[in-house]
């Protein structure tokens, strides 16, 4: 099973947006896939209790017995789990980073996004977890947005497709769903469904890399 962390120690970066949205287009694909919630702020469970379906299924796991419960999941058929952890440093980000399979890291295109990912990038390190980077909440066609990427790139991969700032994401959020699930075939849809290949490909040669050793 893979657990995919989205982890960003800067409030606004989009990053529960961004989990429910690549969560539900991961089980669109036809995967067994679950969320978990582990900030505070309940963000991505109270748009979980909106929802009409239940699917991807909402999970709890005790942080302390995190590793048992990974193996739960897994032994239940559940082949991706997306983790939505708060936007702070604590000890229990520690924990879900040493056990992720691959960090997503949403970063605005703005000064202070930017330098705030050095905190976060620490942690990922500290941990030895693989992670990329998805650049969300975009003006599109903006030096800012280039800017960013030319940033980012310079520490670690860079999803190549852009997350802009688009009112499909709130749209769909008010009603629990996700903007695959309303118009699959929106510029909005198509930017999400572009980042998950790119996870999924991380994913895979990540897999690949472990079964050579």
């Amino acid at each position: 099973m893979h657990v995919v962390v989205v982890a960003s120690q800067k409030g606004g970066a989009g990053k529960t947006s961004l989990i429910r949205s690549l969560a539900v287009a991961t089980h669109q694909a036809g995967h067994a896939t679950a969320l978990l919630d582990t900030d505070p702020q309940g963000s991505l469970t109270s748009w979980w209790n909106r929802r009409q379906d239940q699917e991807p299924a909402l999970v709890r796991i005790e942080l302390a017995d995190f590793a048992a419960g990974v193996e739960r999941l897994a032994s239940a058929g559940i082949e991706f789990l997306f983790v939505d952890t708060p936007p702070s440093v604590r000890p229990e980000l520690r924990t879900l980073l040493g056990h992720a399979s691959i960090a997503v890291v949403p970063v605005r295109p703005s000064p202070d996004d930017l330098d705030a990912v050095g905190d976060t990038l620490a942690l990922i390190e500290d941990a030895g977890c693989p992670f990329l980077f998805v650049l969300t909440q975009a003006k599109p066609r903006t030096r800012l947005q280039l800017q960013a990427v030319m940033a980012l790139a310079k520490h670690g991969k860079l999803a190549p497709t852009v997350i802009h700032d688009r009112t499909d994401f709130p749209t769909a959020a008010i009603t629990g769903r996700a903007v695959t699930e309303i118009e699959p075939e929106t510029i909005a849809a198509r930017e999400v469904k572009d980042v998950l290949d790119y996870v999924l490909t991380q994913l895979r040669k990540g897999s690949g890399k472990a079964q050579a050793e």
